[in-house]
């Protein structure tokens, strides 16, 4: 099977490398890279680090000819190595530590894929959330969430193809504003959450104990304090297991089970607050409508009926 790892960086080098050795320790036989990095005056760095690092593996490297921004670089790069043949593509960025399964992690949800599954997030836990799910007890267990998290992702050829890139970068200009608008305008992040939220037959598969952690405190969207909260002590699986199981949501731990029913419930309510803005934004527009046409007929000049003289 072909198969692929799809990395992205800019400016930090330093993040870069350690997500690399990371990554190193997990089992990457036939497995591809496809990595692009955005012009810079670290772009060299990059390449010295990848060429160090990545020497005997089969690598497909370039420096971005312009700057493409945080959503189109990986759309560009994941759609690259899907274009190149690949079935399954994990998706990462310069900025996370994997744990040494990740990879095997990604395998097994390939091999045992099941139809409602969009793709297997390698930290449990929706975009924004501080209150991820990682449990040292539950190394081996997987259970199936209506949540996504973008750090650290895999997905099929037929998922991308069908669900998750149309979504990416929506091509048709929406009118909705804030809360209204949060599947469209909020990121590439929530758009592919925003596939998820919207049809409640998908299902992403997520990990009780966490394959992928965040180490970028600082970023576009990221600072200190909420980097901190939500990562700075998340447990990550040391060591790998063989073998993993798919618990379902009503066989898992209460711990588990609590957490994992609080991100639905986050999840559907997303979809209340866009619908509540969506009429508040639509009932917004039609009252300026008609104080713009009442205004209109006001102006109008009357006329007044012309008498015939005798």
């Amino acid at each position: 099977m072909n198969r692929s790892i799809t990395l992205t960086g800019k400016d930090r080098p330093e993040l870069f490398r350690s997500t690399l050795d990371s990554l190193l320790s997990n089992d990457l036989e036939g497995w591809n890279f496809v990595i692009r990095v955005e012009p810079g005056p670290q772009s060299h760095a990059f390449a010295e680090i990848v060429a160090e690092r990545l020497s005997g593996h089969r690598v497909d490297f370039a420096v971005n000819d312009r700057v493409m921004g945080i959503r189109d670089n990986p759309l560009a790069t994941i759609s690259t190595a899907f274009a190149a043949g690949s079935s399954l593509n994990l998706c990462l960025e310069e900025d996370l530590v994997l744990a040494p399964d990740a990879t095997r992690m990604a395998l097994w949800f390939h091999a045992n894929h099941r139809p409602h599954w969009l793709c297997l997030s390698l930290l449990a836990g929706p975009c924004a959330s501080a209150g991820m799910i990682s449990d040292p007890r539950y190394p081996e267990m997987l259970f199936e969430s209506r949540s996504f998290n973008s750090l650290g992702f895999a997905v099929r050829r037929e998922e991308w193809a069908k669900l998750i890139e149309p979504a990416w970068a929506p091509k048709a200009r929406q009118r909705w504003k804030g809360f209204a608008g949060w599947r469209y305008h909020w990121g590439w992040d929530w758009s592919v959450y925003g596939v998820l939220a919207i049809d409640q037959t998908l299902r992403t598969v997520q990990p009780a104990l966490a394959r992928a952690n965040h180490t970028g405190r600082t970023g576009q969207f990221s600072n200190a304090q909420f980097h901190d909260l939500a990562f700075g002590d998340l447990p990550l699986a040391q060591s790998g297991v063989e073998m993993f199981t798919l618990i379902p949501a009503g066989e898992l731990p209460r711990d588990i089970r609590v957490q994992m029913q609080l991100h639905t419930e986050m999840t559907d309510m997303r979809l209340h607050l866009e619908a509540v803005a969506r009429e508040a934004q639509a009932g917004f527009v039609q009252r300026m409508k008609r104080r713009l046409f009442g205004a209109r007929r006001s102006k109008r000049p009357t006329l007044q009926p012309v008498g015939h003289q005798l």
